[in-house]
């Protein structure tokens, strides 16, 4: 998955002024001034409307890529908004490039590179300013996170009604995991290679919604999400905003339980999403650069508003920073630039109502009242009683790995980093893990797989997956935020609750109930020969 980026079909030399306007002062937009003179509605794109604004979208995105305001880039240009969200140290190497931060002398660089030296006043002067203020200012694993993109989606939309033409343009969304089809592969005008709205880089789905099988049909192709890991039910169920993500897991495990709405929706299905969707959608500084981006962060927009008004929604405020304080959060700015290419500094504040925003959706789903696991669970089955073993020194790469834990000679450390299980409970934890190459696919992680049998998510081994979307090939560890000051440590961990999943497996004759292996890998063909991916220091199995 390799190749060249270039949003869009570009560069070239010539540095037309076709849309106008040099950039105004800075205008900070507190509570809800940012308003609109008429509420428009976001449709679902599978609706009659929802398709005439996605043409209205390929319109806008074809304008957006013309190298003519690409080189240097414009505010408008397709180049400008994705760096707002991310910045690839590689444009050639998109895929796995790591980032650019914010504030960074390598931010400062990139940006003297494409700019020069304007003369003062000049339009290109004004771009270079705002592309100093906004570009790679995305807040994932921060408080942030659904405020920030409703602010981002908010602009761009304004900039695509006024490339499109089309004034009544309403950005629509991509309303997957609706249903357990259609609504999991991508709308068709984006495997249309023919239409603005194609990426190539994009990875490998399923051959159907359950994610049973390989994940090896092309999503440009027809290739579906897996369905237990693109549903929300689970994300709306917390009535709680915070605390925030600040670490990848998925439902049903008790990390993910302790997570509010903000940490929920940021796992599944966002980060799902992006991973499953693959190529520039799964990594964090260009996938801004996929025109399906945006329709899916209508969705979880969509999903925001949702929380927002259900009954019962609580802005449990705290004192840290994963539940922040009320004002600490409604004060925070964040810049942009509108649709007249001025660059506009708005609050945390006022993106809270999305009417004064002038929008609304058509349907938003309700909050839902059973608990919904992420993969069909069996009956219980009695608890099963290990002691602590592990594995040390894992290099994961093409074909996957497969370990045998053996006893642990004294208490591990990483219990102090695994999450408080429930009675009989078994945790399994991934620890010092490094990325080294952004694999083809997500990788998948088994209990007691047997060896040569297939790795399918509906099978009885299957205990998570490692979402490394979050994640900086650079580092080799998560990224906690792209703005300067944010520590990017050089390794992270993975947790999995898997006590149930043992007992199920001794009860249904599938595990001895002795040695445990850790098997980790994608789902079906893998075509990287020869690399690696991912290294993990210890894999331990915490009683």
């Amino acid at each position: 998955m390799t190749g060249t980026w270039n949003p869009r079909r570009g560069p070239s030399r010539r540095s037309l002024v076709k849309l106008g306007a040099a950039l105004g002062a800075s205008a900070v937009l507190p509570g809800g001034r940012a308003l609109a003179q008429q509420v428009g509605t976001r449709h679902t794109i599978d609706s009659t409307i929802g398709m005439q604004m996605l043409g209205h979208y390929a319109t806008a995105v074809k304008k957006m890529q013309d190298p003519a305001i690409n080189h240097p880039p414009q505010p408008q240009s397709w180049t400008f908004q994705s760096y707002i969200h991310g910045v690839p140290l590689n444009p050639q190497n998109p895929v796995q490039s790591p980032g650019i931060r914010h504030g960074s002398s390598q931010m400062t660089t990139r940006v003297n590179t494409l700019y020069g030296n304007p003369a003062p006043g000049s339009p290109e002067a004004e771009w270079k300013a705002a592309a100093l203020q906004c570009w790679g200012t995305c807040p994932h694993f921060s408080v942030q996170f659904v405020a920030w993109h409703r602010w981002y989606i908010f602009y761009l939309e304004k900039i695509a009604r006024q490339m499109s033409g089309a004034s009544d343009f309403m950005l629509p969304y991509w309303n997957y995991a609706s249903n357990e089809g259609p609504s999991l592969q991508l709308p068709a005008p984006f495997q249309n290679p023919t239409s603005p709205l194609y990426e190539q880089l994009r990875g490998n789905g399923f051959a159907n919604p359950a994610g049973s099988g390989s994940q090896n049909v092309p999503m440009n192709q027809g290739g579906y999400l897996p369905y237990p890991q693109t549903q929300y039910e689970t994300a709306l169920q917390g009535t709680n905003l915070w605390p925030s993500d600040q670490t990848f897991a998925q439902p049903p495990s008790h990390a993910y339980s302790a997570f509010g709405f903000a940490g929920r929706v940021e796992c599944q299905p966002h980060d799902n999403v992006h991973d499953n969707v693959g190529g520039l959608m799964s990594n964090i500084p260009v996938a801004a650069g996929d025109p399906i981006f945006f329709v899916h962060h209508c969705q979880i927009d969509r999903l925001w508003a949702a929380w927002q008004a259900a009954a019962g929604s609580t802005y449990n405020w705290g004192t840290s920073q994963t539940d922040p304080s009320k004002m600490s959060w409604e004060d925070t700015k964040s810049s942009f630039v509108d649709e007249n290419g001025k660059l506009v500094t708005v609050t945390t504040a006022g993106q809270l109502d999305t009417k004064k925003l002038g929008y609304v959706y058509d349907t938003l789903p309700p909050r839902p009242t059973v608990v919904a696991a992420a993969l069909p669970q069996a009956a219980p089955a009695a608890a099963v009683q290990l002691a602590a073993s592990q594995a040390n020194g894992v290099t994961v790469g093409s074909g996957g790995a497969r370990m045998t834990l053996t006893p642990a000679p004294s208490p591990p450390a990483a219990a102090a980093i695994a999450p408080q299980a429930a009675p009989g409970e078994h945790t399994l934890v991934l620890s010092g893990v490094k990325l080294i190459t952004r694999p083809p696919a997500p990788l998948h992680v088994f209990l007691n797989l047997p060896e040569g049998a297939p790795a399918t998510l509906d099978n009885p081994y299957y205990v998570g997956t490692l979402n490394f979307f979050n994640w900086d090939t650079g580092t080799g560890g998560p990224m906690m935020g792209m703005a300067e000051g944010h520590a990017m440590p050089e390794t992270g961990s993975f947790t999995f609750d898997v006590g149930s999943v043992l007992a199920r497996q001794k009860t249904q004759g599938l595990w001895d109930g002795g040695a445990v292996t850790v098997t980790v890998t994608t789902l079906g063909a893998d075509r990287s020969s020869g690399r690696t991916y991912v290294t993990i220091g210890q894999v331990q199995l915490l009683p």
